[in-house]
């Protein structure tokens, strides 16, 4: 990044803490904007059903459409857009993937890794699915998606790592929740949804 995305004037090296960053300084009538580098933000969607004949708990997985790691399954998920909410991200894109209408119950899992080149974090969301009807056909994106045992999901070859540690967990132990509570926000700022940790889990 060259130019201050705020005001347009040209950013330059200047040490920030423990880092030289590109900065809009503003003693040379720039805005003081810093550059912190690259981050994403994902979610990924958990979701519990229970097969109707033999009661067995299963988990909602998808298998790619396309590239990256086309054919391999994971949790439904994606990246946040900058105008939602982590657990709204998660519900969209459930619904979007899978065809179900989830309302988010609480948080299960975070996942954070700094790279060299980017800052990746991952949060995964207890959902319940409220509506909608699960895709039978394939999609651009999708190529199918469905509830999966905890048998079945141990013989899946190309399970991503940590969908399988997720789908293992919520079938086989407890997943202790962090559930939403509504914060005020500071000063005239809007209150916001705060994930903390509760004694309540998966199961009950």
């Amino acid at each position: 990044m060259k130019f201050c995305p705020e005001c347009g004037r040209p950013l330059v090296q200047h040490k920030v803490e423990r880092h030289l960053r590109q900065v809009c300084l503003p003693d040379g009538e720039g805005c003081g904007f810093i550059d912190y580098g690259r981050f994403t933000l994902g979610v990924g969607g958990l979701v519990i059903d229970a097969d109707p004949q033999t009661g067995e708990r299963r988990v909602l997985l998808i298998q790619r459409n396309q590239e990256p790691n086309k054919g391999g399954w994971t949790l439904p998920g994606g990246f946040v857009d900058f105008d939602e909410t982590v657990d709204q991200a998660a519900v969209r894109e459930v619904m979007e993937e899978t065809g179900l209408q989830c309302r988010a119950i609480g948080m299960v899992g975070f996942r954070n890794r700094a790279d060299s080149d980017v800052n990746t974090s991952y949060a995964v969301f207890l959902l319940e699915a409220i509506g909608g009807e699960r895709f039978t056909q394939p999609t651009e994106e999708i190529a199918q998606c469905g509830f999966y045992t905890l048998s079945q999901i141990q013989e899946m070859p190309r399970l991503a790592p940590l969908s399988r540690t997720v789908a293992t967990a919520a079938l086989t132990a407890e997943l202790h929740l962090l559930r939403p509570i509504t914060v005020s926000g500071l000063g005239d700022r809007p209150p916001f949804t705060f994930f903390i940790g509760s004694d309540r889990s998966t199961q009950s």
